[in-house]
């Protein structure tokens, strides 16, 4: 039995698919071939907007929209050390699950290490 907050965005994901010029992309595959992409849209640090595409089981479908949900209108900067403590905040993670929820995780954490903030000198 999947917990409540796994069935509700994996019956109704909030924020597939993806941006139209995205400022960064992050992405993970796993050996058997699970794939994530997050497509983000940065404005001034502040993730303005996030989507995300994967082929992967309802745990990881539901990771990234939950993510997605987390990060949206917040400063890039606070998901540097993002790690699945996050998510146990809202569920039991099921050990036969990590490599599921390290999938959508591993994939946000690319687009995040990719950031690097522009500074204007006058």
């Amino acid at each position: 039995m999947y917990p409540e907050i796994i069935m509700k965005h994996f019956l109704n994901p909030k924020n597939t698919g993806k941006i139209k010029h995205p400022t960064l992309l992050g992405e993970f595959e796993t050996p058997s071939k699970a794939k994530a992409i997050f497509y983000f849209k940065i404005e001034n640090g502040i993730i303005k907007e996030l989507k995300f595409q994967i082929s992967g089981c309802p745990y990881a479908i539901a990771v990234c929209s939950i993510i997605t949900e987390l990060a949206t209108s917040k400063k890039i900067e606070e998901f540097k050390e993002f790690s699945k403590k996050e998510l146990e905040k809202f569920f039991e993670i099921p050990e036969e699950k990590e490599e599921c929820i390290n999938l959508s995780i591993k994939a946000f954490l690319n687009g995040i290490s990719k950031y690097k903030p522009i500074w204007n000198y006058y």
